[in-house]
């Protein structure tokens, strides 16, 4: 007999008693559950009744509630899973999710195809931090990106993926954006004499990202873009399952989830455990001391959750972003190690060497090739 999984969730709650935060805790569970008052569920139902285990304080007005819920509301559906997790209790404020038991994770979902390791050995890099940048800016035709792919790749980029605003526009359409800056950076790599790898964008509706996908790999993408809050993170899920090609997972339209204190998600959960369960090989996330709010403890947690032993699930990369100055990278290389991807892409622009001589210049701060 398979023994049932227990998904237990932390969360922080916002209450001036233990009476409140106990009465909320009891209120999250109905919500998420049955959705209805106790006494009107009926006998037969009673089984989808939730359990709070524990409400502690961390702080003044501030408590830790411990809410098991059982399997059978879930039922090996992961969308169900992410509606337990935060679904109507997602407009309510005072509510943050701290946590989830791993060992749910196992059997329900599958986690990243390729991980730290099958990126690397893509480009046949073994130990020393990777570099990644954005084409850009949306308005350029395709051969215009696949120029500026060129100088990239001629300065010796590890990676290259679409800016996330890139998608099928008129000015450069998808197809034709792919095959141009694939061609582009094949020439680029006789020059380097190194692997560059290229990862469009193919964040689209649910209906299309399957086709967008077939295109990008057909043509040799060496990996895809995926913004999972817009295409939904079972449509990331799914794709990574295929194991054709690593994903990147950007966190477009993700931002009121992980930026509250008091709301939303912990970073750790929700990039680095939700995401990587979901499939995503590496993962961008705005990193501290740029145009962003996050800070660099928070940035640590969630690097090293990305990294940590999880369910036997294969590491993810993490991706720091959103302002990194050139300048900088030596300093987060220390604060970050190397199994990084430092992606950088306006400070590279602004170089008045120009694109290639700024690239080759990031390479050479991120050691030599093993």
């Amino acid at each position: 007999m398979v023994k049932p999984r227990i998904l237990t969730v932390t969360y922080q709650l916002i209450a001036n008693k233990r009476e409140d935060a106990e009465q909320l805790a009891e209120n999250i569970s109905i919500e998420q559950s049955v959705e209805m008052p106790v006494d009107t569920v009926p006998e037969s139902a009673v089984f989808s009744l939730p359990c709070v285990m524990q409400v502690e304080p961390i702080s003044e007005k501030l408590w830790k509630a411990v809410i098991r819920y059982p399997d059978s509301i879930i039922d090996g559906d992961p969308t169900q899973f992410l509606n337990v997790l935060f679904g109507n209790i997602s407009l309510l404020d005072g509510i943050k999710l701290l946590d989830v038991n791993d060992e749910y994770f196992t059997d329900l979902l599958a986690g990243p195809s390729f991980g730290i390791e099958g990126i690397r050995k893509k480009l046949n890099i073994s130990s020393r931090p990777l570099s990644c940048t954005a084409l850009k800016p949306v308005g350029l035709s395709a051969e215009e990106l696949a120029g500026r792919a060129l100088q990239f790749t001629r300065g010796g980029i590890d990676i290259i993926k679409d800016d996330h605003g890139l998608a099928d526009q008129s000015t450069a359409g998808f197809k034709d954006r792919v095959t141009n800056c694939l061609r582009a950076i094949h020439d680029g790599e006789q020059h380097s004499g190194k692997k560059t790898c290229y990862f469009p964008n193919i964040t689209t509706s649910p209906a299309d990202i399957f086709t967008r996908f077939q295109i990008a790999v057909e043509l040799g993408a060496d990996g895809v873009l995926i913004s999972p809050q817009l295409t939904g993170t079972e449509a990331m899920h799914d794709i990574a399952k295929s194991a054709r090609v690593p994903v990147m997972a950007h966190p477009a339209f993700s931002g009121p989830y992980v930026i509250r204190n008091n709301s939303g998600f912990s970073l750790e959960l929700y990039y680095g455990k939700l995401w990587r369960a979901f499939g995503a090989d590496a993962i961008i996330y705005p990193n501290a001391g740029g145009r962003f709010t996050f800070t660099n403890h928070s940035c640590n947690a969630l690097n090293h959750q990305m990294r940590t032993d999880f369910c036997n699930f294969k590491p993810s990369f993490p991706v720091p972003a959103g302002g990194i100055d050139l300048s900088t990278i030596p300093q987060w290389i220390t604060e970050y190690g190397n199994e990084t991807i430092f992606l950088v892409g306006g400070s590279l622009y602004k170089q008045k060497s120009g694109i290639e001589q700024a690239t080759a210049s990031f390479q050479q701060m991120l050691g030599l090739d093993e």
